[in-house]
């Protein structure tokens, strides 16, 4: 029977895995608080503090025995790991079924001198990876030597006086003021507002009313609040969001980069957290340029790569290539970075017998809106000055922004939600091509065309309604060939 140099993981993990649980257990233990209500009060504060430290004892005591139960070792073309006490399980994976090597610390781990190193292979599923929480810096990069059959290249680690020898070494690095204006534009704020005011309604009850009643009396000098005032407190909620999620985009990607060595994308980004990964070109399904609304009026865009293979996790799939880059850098930046993709110079629009169909389906929602509002409230149907020509003007930008192109083995689909996309798919790639028609479409003799490519266990869509008979055809006819 063969021996393996069995290893385990630093130490360290104990802890990093503790304190992980720890955190993962908040939540039940404030809900745990909430539901005793008053019986609280009946626990002393030793009982309190004794509770905490029995569960911080469980948690350190289940991170060593994982650490102890878990070992892995590598050697010739091979990765094995062994884990488990009652059950236990041994895998063993070829070199030539890793997909990438992916790096992550943060400053707890940079203080222990370690890294958490995750090996995503070929397939989906949990079982398509491999994570050990806590192994050296030097360990790390062995790990990731070996797995990418022994290329020392193909780690950070080039020397900028190597680079200047290999031609198809290309780099991308985010700029802070570009870092900035992506935070800015990103709309995270919205989504960071929201959680505030859910938050403000949680709590608003338990406001005592005399704090209340004193903010409204400095708020204003009538003791009651207008209009005025709530627009200034909104507005001041927004600005504060917008504030905050800025801030928290710059930290997570600050020094982004993304490098280009013969077939490997390496993305790296972070400064609390730092995260690399690696994603051989093979594995990109589609190339995706998303315009957000905040961002068309600049000419700015992001671009991401849906990704095949890895595991079960939605962020395995979807991949930020680069945060912002400008539309005009486009062309320059797939020339230097993923040339296996062409920007398109001409696309072909929809007829204009599918304008009218954009328009209604835009506005049905509106309408239906109006409707209700206008049952309840007549006074309310004021708002329909507002919305219904918003709402024809999206149709109308939704019908001129669709349009698809085919150049030489690439399919190229453009469409607009709120947001605008671009998305880039390879003939090889694309998993069906499927055109279908209800029967308003049959009358009209236009098609909805759908590509799906394999980047998650079911697969990714992208669909573009009432398309010409003659251009679904040819398209078909282009796939099928």
């Amino acid at each position: 029977m063969r021996m393996f140099n069995w290893k385990r993981q630093h130490p360290s993990m104990i802890l990093i895995e503790a304190l992980r649980n720890l955190v993962y257990s908040i939540p039940p233990v404030i809900i745990f608080i909430i539901s005793i209500g008053e019986n609280l009060a009946t626990l002393s504060l030793t009982s309190i503090f004794l509770i905490l430290f029995a569960i911080l004892v469980l948690f350190l005591i289940k991170a060593t025995t994982n650490w102890y139960l878990y070992k892995y070792s590598y050697d010739k073309g091979y990765f094995h790991i062994k884990r488990g006490l009652l059950f236990k399980k041994e895998r063993s994976i070829k070199k030539e079924r890793v997909q990438s090597v992916n790096v992550q610390t943060n400053i707890l781990k940079r203080l222990l001198g370690v890294a958490s190193v995750q090996v995503v292979t070929a397939g989906g599923g949990a079982d398509s990876e491999l994570h050990l929480i806590a192994v050296t810096m030097a360990e790390t990069k062995t790990i990731k030597s070996y797995l990418e059959n022994g290329d020392e290249n193909k780690e950070l680690g080039i020397h900028d006086s190597d680079k200047t020898n290999y031609k198809d070494y290309n780099e991308y690095r985010m700029s802070f003021f570009d870092l900035f204006l992506a935070g800015a534009t990103s709309g995270r704020f919205m989504l960071l507002f929201s959680i505030i005011a859910a938050l403000f309604s949680q709590f608003y009850p338990y406001i005592p009313e005399e704090i209340m009643l004193y903010l409204v009396d400095q708020i204003t000098p009538n003791g009651s609040f207008d209009i005025g005032i709530i627009i200034i407190i909104l507005l001041g909620l927004f600005v504060l969001s917008w504030i905050v999620s800025t801030v928290i985009y710059v930290i997570q990607y600050t020094n982004f980069t993304v490098r280009r060595f013969q077939d490997d994308l390496t993305i790296s980004w972070g400064i609390i957290e730092q995260k690399e990964f690696n994603v051989n070109i093979n594995r990109v399904q589609a190339l995706v340029v998303k315009e957000e609304i905040l961002r068309q009026p600049l000419g700015l865009s992001a671009l991401n790569i849906e990704v095949a293979g890895g595991a079960s996790k939605e962020q395995n799939f979807v991949t930020i290539l680069f945060p912002l880059l400008r539309v005009n850098e486009l062309k320059q930046f797939l020339n230097n970075i993923i040339p296996e993709y062409e920007l398109p110079s001409e696309m072909t629009p929809l007829p204009k017998r599918s304008r009218k169909r954009y328009v209604f389906r835009a506005t049905l929602p509106a309408i239906i809106a109006l409707i209700f509002l206008g049952a309840y409230n007549i006074t309310y149907l004021w708002i329909g000055l507002i919305i219904t020509p918003l709402a024809i003007g999206l149709g109308i930008s939704r019908y001129l922004n669709a349009k698809t192109s085919v150049i030489n083995n690439q399919l190229t689909i453009r469409f607009r939600n709120i947001n605008r996309y671009m998305v880039f798919m390879k003939k090889n790639h694309i998993q069906a091509l499927e055109l279908s028609r209800n029967i308003f479409q049959n009358r009209s003799n236009l098609f909805t065309l759908k590509s799906s490519v394999l980047s998650s266990p079911t697969g990714k869509d992208f669909k573009l309604k009432d398309i010409e008979n003659e251009q679904g055809q040819n398209l078909w006819h282009w796939f099928s060939r």
